[in-house]
């Protein structure tokens, strides 16, 4: 199918009738269509180019033949999945022009047999996000990762019909498309102080902290029925983050509540993989586990990723080269003279020379039986 024959006819998806919504899958609906599946393992995807989700898709810096070069990269070891961000101001800024890089990455990504998670929305980054050149690493951990949307957004109702062109540009383009294994709406909702990254959550107060979590609360409700609207054959998901009892109060019930299947994030060493698996599966549903592997933390490819596959959890760590985000340095408050020297994310530096050879052999001889 040609691109421009394909936009314009997704383009007229995206407006016609949405009768056909559907509800959450019950644990019979999620295990049925995750029997159908291949085990999927691979990456939260950052192409090396980009500092963050703007950059991957706007025109003047999208660049397949860098993406196509890592997509190579990864199957080469095994992986067949990743997780990757879009962006709010790109896809509503041009929405023809990014459905057609996306079906460009898309195709890209199903010739090296790579399926898609997408996600929408994070709290996670800075809130000064804007389309045009973006900012230079400035030798931090993800120092130009943006919140989407800006709390200017996020904490106005009036203005959330802006995201919900968004979810519906996307998902009313691909609903239907097999080359998309699912949908992770909101990445970590709550997150407002994104304390991982210097200067994350500057300058909020408790109180207006506590408003814009209510206004994600709802977020993930009406997000959760835009994307069902259009009957989506892939299963939604809005993953588990949070340890504190607070967090779990607020968010846990209404994150299960619109999921088809459970995902969850954990950047613990095997121990609390396991515990996390054991208070997850109860739910009786299909597990993914969206981000992990921070080396300092003891969350490792050994012995996790065998865990993970053993346990049928999907599997997506966090990153491939270093790059632009400089996740290979540690979270700031774990950025100590003992940490010094050991990668916290990523595989392979930016000649896709592995940081840990016998990381890379580990992943393959764990994967090379589907």
């Amino acid at each position: 199918m040609k691109i421009k024959s394909f936009i314009i006819g997704a383009l007229s998806f995206v407006v016609a009738s949405t009768s056909f919504a559907r509800d959450v899958w019950t644990a019979e609906e999620a295990n049925a269509w995750f029997a159908k599946q291949p085990y999927r393992a691979g990456v939260n995807y950052i192409p090396a180019y980009a500092i963050n989700a703007i950059e991957i898709w706007q025109k003047e810096t999208f660049d397949i033949k860098v993406i196509e070069k890592e997509f190579a990269l990864m199957q080469s070891i095994g992986f067949n999945a990743i997780r990757v961000f879009l962006n709010d101001l790109v896809v509503n800024d041009d929405p023809k022009g990014f459905l057609e890089r996306f079906e460009l990455f898309l195709k890209t990504a199903d010739k090296y047999d790579i399926g898609v998670m997408v996600v929408f929305f994070t709290n996670g980054g800075r809130d000064d996000a804007k389309l045009g050149k973006q900012p230079e690493p400035n030798g931090t951990h993800n120092s130009g990762w943006k919140k989407q949307p800006s709390y200017k957004i996020l904490g106005d109702r009036s203005k959330w019909g802006h995201l919900e062109k968004y979810v519906r540009t996307v998902v009313g383009a691909h609903a239907k498309d097999p080359r998309i294994i699912c949908w992770d709406i909101f990445n970590e909702p709550g997150n407002i102080r994104s304390e991982h990254i210097v200067g994350g959550g500057a300058g909020l107060t408790k109180e207006r902290i506590e408003y814009l979590q209510d206004c994600v609360v709802e977020v993930i409700k009406l997000s959760s029925q835009w994307a069902r609207s259009y009957d989506p054959i892939q299963p939604i998901t809005y993953g588990m983050w949070a340890r504190s009892p607070e967090f779990k109060k607020k968010f846990d019930k209404v994150q299960f509540e619109n999921s088809d299947v459970v995902s969850y994030h954990s950047y613990g060493n095997l121990r609390e993989q396991i515990l996390r698996h054991k208070e997850l599966k109860k739910f009786n549903k299909p597990v993914f586990c969206k981000e992990w592997m921070g080396r300092i933390l003891g969350s490792t490819y050994n012995p996790i990723l065998q865990y993970h596959k053993q346990n049928k959890i999907w599997s997506f760590a966090f990153g491939l080269v270093a790059g632009k985000m400089e996740t290979w340095r540690p979270w700031p408050h774990h950025d100590t003279p003992e940490t010094k020297g050991i990668w916290f994310h990523d595989l392979y530096k930016a000649d896709h020379t592995p940081y840990c050879p016998e990381e890379i052999e580990y992943i393959k001889r764990v994967l090379k039986d589907k």
